[in-house]
């Protein structure tokens, strides 16, 4: 190939790789940012981002310990997933509700595999979506009750269903 023409392509793919890099960003850059944080909170600082290695194949997506160390999915415990995937879906729903109507949130015995201390947090952010969205929260574990009241205070309202 003569150096013009490597020069040509070389650029090109510069330019392309750069487009695609700045589109990931501007379309998941929010929400990742966003799920990031409330990841974080929900691992009582365990663990303090999330990324996308979007040049591994197939992309593979992971979570950064405070100390630095990244940890994929399949490294997780099954707690420490469950509070991946809330956050994630949790910071979907806040992206939904900035465009669109905002969705009830049902958790329906969303702490089952967290300790008090993750289901504190977790309740506090919930207690933060229902500032923007009714969130419902079922659960049959009687001793979230107290951290329930704790954490939304007065306005808080508990059934009893059985």
């Amino acid at each position: 190939m003569p150096p013009e023409r490597f020069v040509k392509v070389e650029t090109a793919s510069t330019l392309l790789k750069w487009a695609i890099d700045r589109y990931r960003e501007r379309r998941q850059g929010p929400m990742l940012s966003r799920a990031s944080t409330i990841f974080a909170e929900l691992t009582l600082g365990n663990f303090s981002r999330l990324v996308v290695d979007y040049d591994r194949q197939p992309m593979a997506f992971s979570a950064i310990r405070a100390s630095g160390e990244h940890v994929e999915i399949a490294g997780m415990s099954e707690g420490t997933s469950d509070q991946l995937y809330l956050a994630l879906r949790l910071a979907a729903l806040e992206e939904h509700g900035e465009k669109a109507s905002s969705l009830p949130f049902v958790a329906d015995d969303l702490f089952i595999n967290f300790d008090d201390g993750r289901a504190r947090a977790g309740l506090r952010v919930l207690a933060y979506i229902a500032k923007r969205t009714q969130v419902i929260f079922l659960s049959h574990h009687d001793h979230l009750v107290d951290i329930v009241r704790e954490v939304f205070g007065p306005q808080v309202n508990v059934r009893y269903m059985g």
